[in-house]
């Protein structure tokens, strides 16, 4: 379907509340256009689940939004939730419609997401970023270098913002969109056979499977989706260092180009908020593509230099007695965990990890318990659902690993073993579920703990 032209089409819109929805159907009100909109919320819990997935603006602005939505659009809640689906010429759905048992009924070839309609109406450069980890950091990294360089561009990526639709289209031609595009999103691809102009791929690893029948080979094919429709003038990046990146057969007819974090590029890098292998490699990777769009050198090192690391993701959060905190809080899989630890000295690491992993077994964390007692991790603490795994598997390569009741207990415990120039580190290695509603609230619990120790 053309999505350049709406007009007179019976447009659906699911997630009204949600970042995507919400994004979407302010933009359709404002061009005009008719659209019937579906939320499974209850009316009465609308505002309030509104307010809790746009936490990043003030309660001001979602009520005006939330009072310009439930005016114009008939909203379809949770009693008659798609109610007259099958009537939408087109349904734009969120990244994660089909982990809901409700959506399952939707014919799947009707459905498009926000990535399409920018594809399709958007005029200036589309620069993707995908991978299981990085692609967060990647983006901001070419986002910051492309405002050194006073472009005129613009950052969205999955879930954690308004995209404003209106203001991407009238940046016009000469302008790029920075677009962190996850594995879910991937799968909207096809519907409108269109890739980004510049993509990247920053890794791949084991994650997220059971998004596609629990089978990595369809994992892997929904990320070489970022890349299929590419050109012959079009650019992709993707990661040498990575075992499954280097080894992909790509669709596209890119020009492909690989990186390493011991690319000549990483001589730009001094930033010390750019810790370790992996975010050298997101640093180089966004270097290489700020070079293919002949941004200056000097835009480049500014770019970098103004860069801070993203919330939990090995962000320093907090130096007491000479010991450094790092919140890496964000890491929900071992690798990320692994390659946090390769960042510091060997035997400077006080390691916090937890959280829970369901059905997970031993040889999930073989990898990281090797990296563990190589690299002299100092000493260990373990909270949450995964302890009763972890930690004898942690006894049998660091004697002094603990067993805590909470994260709070795991600083506390880890604070009073450490020793000045330590790191005392959280790299959970796995999902926040249990003592917290989502990792947001683990990276936030965690500063305000460390902020408070005496």
């Amino acid at each position: 379907m053309n999505l350049t032209n709406l007009n007179n089409k019976n447009i659906h819109v699911i997630g009204l509340s949600g970042t995507e929805g919400s994004s979407l159907a302010l933009f359709f009100i404002r061009q005009g256009l008719k659209i019937t909109g579906h939320d499974f919320s209850l009316p009465r819990n609308f505002n309030q689940n509104y307010y809790n997935f746009h936490k990043f603006q003030s309660k001001k602005t979602s009520d005006l939004q939330i009072k310009k939505i439930k005016s114009t659009i008939l909203i379809n809640y949770k009693y008659s939730y798609l109610n007259q689906i099958n009537e939408a010429d087109i349904i734009f759905a969120p990244s994660s419609w089909f982990r809901y048992k409700e959506n399952l009924k939707l014919k799947t070839q009707k459905l498009y997401n926000w990535y399409n309609l920018i594809l399709e109406i958007y005029p200036g450069t589309i620069i993707g970023v995908t991978g299981t980890a990085g692609k967060g950091t990647t983006t901001h990294l070419i986002y910051n270098i492309l405002k050194s360089a006073k472009q005129k561009s613009y950052l969205a990526g999955d879930a954690w913002q308004m995209i404003e639709i209106e203001e991407i289209l009238n940046m016009g031609k000469d302008s790029h969109l920075v677009l962190e595009i996850s594995n879910r999103t991937l799968t909207f691809a096809q519907q409108t056979k269109k890739s980004p102009h510049l993509a990247v791929i920053t890794n791949i690893t084991k994650h997220h499977l059971d998004d596609h029948q629990n089978s990595f080979l369809e994992y892997l094919k929904i990320k070489k989706e970022i890349t299929k429709y590419q050109k012959k003038t079009d650019f992709l990046f993707y990661c040498r260092d990575d075992v499954e990146a280097k080894k992909l057969k790509f669709y596209g007819k890119a020009n492909k180009k690989s990186f390493s974090y011991n690319c000549a590029e990483h001589k730009l890098i001094s930033n010390k908020d750019i810790i370790g292998k992996h975010l050298t490699a997101d640093a180089v990777v966004a270097i290489k593509v700020a070079k293919t769009l002949k941004i200056k050198q000097s835009a480049i090192i500014d770019g970098l230099n103004s860069f801070k690391a993203r919330s939990g993701r090995m962000q320093p959060i907090f130096k007491k007695n000479n010991i450094q905190f790092i919140n890496d809080g964000a890491s929900t899989r071992t690798q990320a965990t692994i390659e946090a630890i390769k960042s510091f000295p060997r035997g400077k690491v006080n390691l916090i990890l937890e959280g829970s992993r369901p059905k997970a077994k031993a040889g999930l964390y073989t990898e990281l318990m090797k990296v563990i007692k190589f690299h002299k991790v100092r000493n260990i603490a373990v909270s949450g659902q995964i302890s009763n795994l972890l930690y004898p598997l942690l006894l049998r390569v660091n004697k002094s690993a603990l067993k805590t009741n909470n994260l709070k207990s795991s600083i506390k415990g880890l604070y009073n073993l450490a020793k000045p120039g330590d790191i005392i580190l959280l790299s959970p290695a796995n999902e926040s579920f249990g003592e917290f509603k989502d990792y947001r609230e683990r990276v936030e619990m965690f500063n305000r703990i460390v902020k408070k120790l005496k």
